[in-house]
């Protein structure tokens, strides 16, 4: 049984990911900017387990508050998922630059905000995982390989994200903390629309898959949901 926290939980793979965590008997703190629609998580499988608690990943101040919670809370937490973001499907030549700015301080700064603020409160045992949710469109090494297109201010910021994994998986090793990036796979979401080629549902089940089964040395990579790495 792990002590699981994650981030944007109140809808999409974020709520999927909460589900299926209770369901395999892990105690989970389920965050979002408001806790006011608490009903969607009443029939939760092993409630008793679930945790919620208001974050908004773009606000130091909300970040320190929770990570002060926690801490009152006498837990020490396993897993992080940084699955709270956004996207503007717009191309480069569209896009304006407050999108462009909004996109990378929720899907960059809020992942580090928390990422950050976690180090305390988590194990540090070397089985301690920060999961960042990145995205194939975050490689820099498939663009132009395949066909997908647009969405340049998402793209950037999920590679800007990678980076992050990659340089924080170094320098917290020393804290017994692993980081990795994992793409959940295009997925029918209000992000992802209703042509993606996984239902929620299947998409987590194969990501918790993965993550329950990575080798104990496995750190810093990029993890596509068949469980194969992606690069960079």
């Amino acid at each position: 049984m792990k002590f699981v926290l994650i981030t944007g939980a109140n809808r999409g793979i974020g709520f999927e990911l909460t589900k299926q965590c209770l369901s395999l008997g892990h105690t989970v703190i389920a965050t979002m900017r408001s806790t006011l629609k608490n009903e969607l998580f009443s029939n939760l499988p092993n409630s008793q387990n679930l945790i919620l608690e208001t974050l908004d990943v773009n606000s130091c101040e909300s970040v320190s508050t929770l990570f002060s919670k926690v801490r009152s809370y006498n837990l020490k937490i396993d897993w992080i998922f940084n699955n709270a973001g956004i996207i503007d499907w717009s191309s480069i030549h569209e896009v304006d630059a407050e999108s462009f700015r909004d996109i990378y301080e929720t899907n960059v700064i809020g992942a580090f905000r928390v990422l950050r603020g976690a180090i305390k409160v988590m194990n540090g045992n070397n089985n301690s995982l920060i999961i960042n949710l990145s995205s194939r469109l975050g490689s820099i090494h498939l663009r132009g390989e395949t066909q997908l297109g647009g969405a340049i201010a998402y793209q950037c910021s999920k590679a800007s994200l990678n980076m992050l994994t990659k340089q924080a998986s170094i320098d917290l090793a020393e804290h017994g903390i692993k980081v990795i990036s994992v793409s959940p796979g295009w997925v029918r979401t209000d992000m992802g629309g209703s042509d993606a080629k996984y239902e929620v549902e299947e998409s987590v089940k194969l990501l918790l898959a993965q993550i329950n089964q990575l080798p104990k040395n496995s750190n810093g990579i990029f993890l596509g949901e068949d469980g194969n790495e992606i690069p960079w």
